[in-house]
């Protein structure tokens, strides 16, 4: 079975700038403030984002989790030890990001800690996106290439263009394999993603890669130079670069909850 490794190692420095611009609960914004936002307890159930996420991954049958958190992660052992007990049927570690210095660098850390992922597929999701467990089978069941990007079609997450501007967005040729994948492109460029059925597919960092070829273009990926982050879109894009039809594109039309801001945590109360 594929490992599934979450990246929650950032600082959620958005959040918690967010926080005293929305009316949240004293206890809402003490988490807000003191844990990364993948734990903060969410509705009346008072679930962490990361419970909800790791729950989805379970049904969908995956049994091994890497979880990559910053150096301070005593919140995160807490979580385990109470998430852990009531599933016993997956297996959970964690690898440590010492410095936030971006997704693929979280990536290439847990690499380096759990040395198995060097020489074999396991699958990539943010920490901060509850992902389905239909997306997830998505990633599991994929054989036909080594490498594999579940993308979003843009009008189904429920995002303005703004929002969809903070994201990746990937193109592909007529057979759906990723020729380009650009972080973070301005608003003027989108039309110059649409595929041929004129959907906008969005990257929301959950991709299938195969660590032996895949190792090699995270060690190489650079710090990008304005953002000062080492970004998992620009390794993708380095693996195709030495790969040609390496990767490929499943387009999921479904919402996907994403906790970047303050705002965000409504969709849960």
């Amino acid at each position: 079975m594929r490992p599934l490794v979450i990246l929650a190692g950032g600082r959620s420095s958005r959040m918690k700038k967010s926080l005293y611009d929305i009316n949240l609960s004293e206890t809402s914004r003490k988490q807000a403030l003191e844990r990364h936002k993948s734990l903060i307890e969410l509705g009346s159930s008072k679930t962490p984002l990361l419970s909800l996420l790791c729950t989805e991954a379970i049904k969908a049958g995956i049994d091994k989790i890497i979880v990559v958190t910053g150096s301070g992660n005593q919140d995160f052992l807490l979580w385990h030890e109470s998430f852990g007990r009531a599933h016993p049927e997956v297996s959970i570690d964690f690898a440590v990001q010492p410095n936030p210095l971006g997704t693929a660098d979280a990536v290439e850390q847990a690499m380096k800690q759990f040395t198995i992922l060097q020489e074999s597929s396991f699958i990539i999701a943010n920490g901060d996106n509850l992902y389905s467990k239909y997306a997830f089978k998505k990633a599991l069941s994929h054989q036909e290439t080594p490498h594999a990007i579940i993308a979003y079609e843009a009008k189904h997450l429920g995002f303005d263009e703004s929002r969809i501007a903070a994201f990746a967005l990937i193109q592909v040729d007529d057979t759906n394999f990723v020729e380009g994948i650009i972080e973070k492109p301005p608003v003027h460029t989108h039309k110059d993603f649409y595929d041929k059925e004129g959907h906008l597919r969005v990257s929301m960092n959950l991709n299938l890669v195969e660590g032996g070829s895949f190792y090699k273009a995270i060690q190489a990926c650079p710090v990008h130079p304005t953002r000062g982050e080492k970004e998992l879109p620009e390794a993708i894009r380095m693996t195709i670069r030495e790969q040609p039809k390496s990767v490929y594109c499943h387009l999921v039309f479904e919402k996907l909850p994403d906790l970047t801001s303050a705002q965000d945590l409504q969709q849960f109360s």
